[in-house]
């Protein structure tokens, strides 16, 4: 019995990393507009090092510090011009640090959590 649960968890242990290594990585950079408290988000999609084309998803933004305070509606990001890069109009309810969460539904079901500091400028 010990020898199967030994194995299980060496199994285990072993697989972890190989499926963390396959998820995707989400990098967000925004800019304030004109609008108040509104921002034109870039966020670049990669996956082991590689761009990922053709990503559907929405950025749902959400306060870690105040969670479930603010009722923001998801947005579908589009295309960007580069390999990997989509855009996303964000309009927040006020600064602060964000969770922007990206829920993936191709080229693979998938979320990734983004944190940004929005800031008055």
């Amino acid at each position: 019995m010990m020898k199967t649960f030994t194995a299980t968890a060496l199994a285990l242990s072993l697989a972890a990393p190989a499926l963390a290594a396959d998820r995707l990585e989400a990098v967000a950079d925004c800019v304030p507009t004109d609008a108040a408290l509104s921002y034109d988000c870039t966020i670049e999609l990669s996956r082991n090092g590689a761009p990922v084309e053709d990503a559907v998803f929405t950025v749902a933004p959400d306060m870690p510090s105040m969670p479930m305070a603010h009722n923001i509606a998801p947005v579908p990001a589009e295309a960007g011009d580069a390999p990997g890069s989509y855009t996303v109009p964000l309009t927040l309810d006020m600064h602060g640090r964000w969770a922007l969460r990206l829920e993936v539904s191709a080229p693979a079901r998938d979320m990734v959590v983004v944190t940004h500091d929005f800031d008055a400028e």
